[in-house]
């Protein structure tokens, strides 16, 4: 069988015939001075000919940080402290004033006394009264991490496939001291088969290949010196990288028709909120902790809200100061409107439930009343792997004549089953604005250990009673975070990867 394959294909093959072994793709395009996608194209021309073929490996490269560039130029901050005191012939110094000649940052100053005294090279005393550190070793010969240290200014990069167990060890303690950067990449391998290398490339025939017959070729009779290039169907089309839904928008309209499955409403409420539905409604005092700063995102712009009805806001004040007609002793303490008018972005969505309940209050409505809510709520929090400062809410509330726990537990229970979670348990629990209050787990099979998933139990009269919702009428009422289902669906261990968009995980998820 005559084998054609294109000029430039049939260079490539002399030059691979005479590589003793396998070549690197990128190493090979830049020995060529071609582009790398040109040579994978004349590499894919000899694997359909069984002449070639590659292989991709995962390249593991390190380098240095900055700071690490700095150890590498100027020495390890122990080498920098004992360069100190043996170029001024220093015996011993207090630490103070070994701090001060340094001009080390604090914190690295202390990690560099540390590694001295490790090795050995000095001591530190209060004998004398003063903390003082003292040379108490001859030699200070080059370490070993100081030696391997050395290897970057011979090559800035180094494979990590390429260093020994010894050096591993040494990388191990650089990326420990945080000096190190890592970096991974697919590397191709080019290689030719059996047949490739034993082949004559005299017996093998100039290609030059036409995707179409031109009229002119017709008329001519040249296309008989062209190979029309064949259209192979069975092969797959290019890999379509189309627009989707992002999973935590999918996940809320899971849970949205799941609500709306069970009888409920959807409610939404303003981002920008006022302290009176945020927290007075709520019956927590204005001096609480979770109304700080530090707890709570205050606005300047626009600094102060529209309050409700005159006889609602005075309901509320008098249920802090005395109780009201709830039954309750109250705060105690004289309630202030201008407290209650400041604006913060909400803290969570049971502010858009006391609107709702306002809205029961304002219509005369009559129950039963069912409504959930899933939107965003804010806390001044710094951000980890289990905290945000921005995340959504879920919440769900009914309002019915003589509804129990049991009939809280039974929603439950039914809304955790549609999500997918087979065991439910609940537990007493405390909440602020619930009385009595319960705890809600579900089993995760996964993991194989129960879960909290988030608060639930029956609104406080304090609560209620000024929106006219009095015995026999109550609110059962539960919430919890929805980055919390999110984590267990998509099996996720860092909270921030649900909106830093990790591209890998967003392609692994279903349209």
């Amino acid at each position: 069988m005559i084998i054609r394959l294109k000029k430039q294909v049939i260079n490539i093959l002399k030059v691979l015939k005479k590589k003793p072994s396998e070549v690197i793709a990128t190493d090979l395009a830049k020995e060529l001075k071609i582009d790398y996608i040109v040579l994978m194209s004349a590499i894919n021309d000899l694997i359909e000919h069984d002449l070639g073929y590659f292989k991709e490996e995962e390249v593991y490269q390190i380098s240095l940080n900055d700071e690490g560039i700095d150890y590498l130029n100027n020495g390890l901050p122990e080498r920098q402290l004992l360069n100190i005191l043996l170029e001024n012939n220093i015996k011993e110094l207090s630490l103070d004033d070994f701090l001060e000649r340094s001009h080390l940052d604090r914190n690295i100053f202390y990690v560099g006394i540390s590694n001295l005294k490790k090795k050995r090279w000095i001591a530190q005393s209060k004998a004398s009264g003063e903390n003082k550190v003292f040379i108490t070793a001859e030699k200070f010969p080059k370490t070993v991490l100081e030696r391997f240290l050395q290897k970057f200014k011979e090559n800035p990069t180094l494979e990590r496939s390429l260093l020994s167990k010894d050096e591993l060890v040494q990388l191990d303690l650089l990326n420990k001291r945080k000096l190190v950067k890592k970096n991974n990449r697919t590397e191709r391998i080019i290689n030719l088969t059996e047949k490739g290398k034993k082949i004559d490339i005299s017996k093998i025939k100039e290609l030059e290949q036409v995707s179409k017959i031109t009229s002119e070729m017709l008329s001519s009779g040249s296309w008989k010196n062209y190979d029309l290039k064949p259209f192979d169907v069975t092969k797959p089309g290019p890999l379509l990288k189309a627009g989707k839904l992002h999973p935590m928008i999918k996940l809320i309209n899971e849970i949205r028709e799941i609500f709306i499955s069970m009888g409920f409403t959807e409610i939404r409420g303003p981002i920008i909120e006022s302290a009176f539905y945020n927290f007075d409604a709520l019956f927590q005092p204005q001096d609480h902790p979770a109304r700080e700063m530090q707890d709570t995102f205050y606005l300047s712009n626009p600094e102060v809200a529209k309050l409700p009805e005159q006889d609602r806001v005075k309901a509320v004040q008098e249920t802090h100061e005395n109780g009201g007609d709830s039954g309750s002793r109250g705060w105690g303490y004289d309630w202030e409107i201008d407290t209650a008018k400041k604006t913060v972005l909400r803290t969570h969505t049971t502010s858009t439930t006391i609107r709702r309940l306002a809205k029961f209050y304002r219509n005369n409505e009559k129950p039963p009343v069912k409504v959930f809510c899933i939107d965003r709520v804010f806390r001044n929090e710094k951000l980890d792997k289990s905290h945000l400062a921005e995340f959504t809410q879920v919440e769900g509330i009914v309002i019915d004549d003589n509804v129990t726990l049991c009939d809280l537990i039974g929603l439950l229970s039914e809304f955790y089953r549609k999500l997918g979670f087979k065991k439910i348990i609940t537990r007493p629990g405390f909440f602020p604005y619930t009385e009595p209050s319960m705890e809600v787990s579900v089993y995760y099979d996964k993991l194989g250990e129960w879960l909290e998933m988030g608060g639930s139990g029956i609104f406080r009269p304090e609560v209620t009673y000024p929106w006219g919702i009095k015995d026999p009428t109550r609110v059962l009422a539960w919430g919890q975070g929805l980055e919390r289902i999110a984590m267990l669906y998509f099996d996720r261990d860092d909270i921030r990867d649900l909106y830093i968009n990790p591209i890998k995980w967003l392609r692994s998820q279903p349209y």
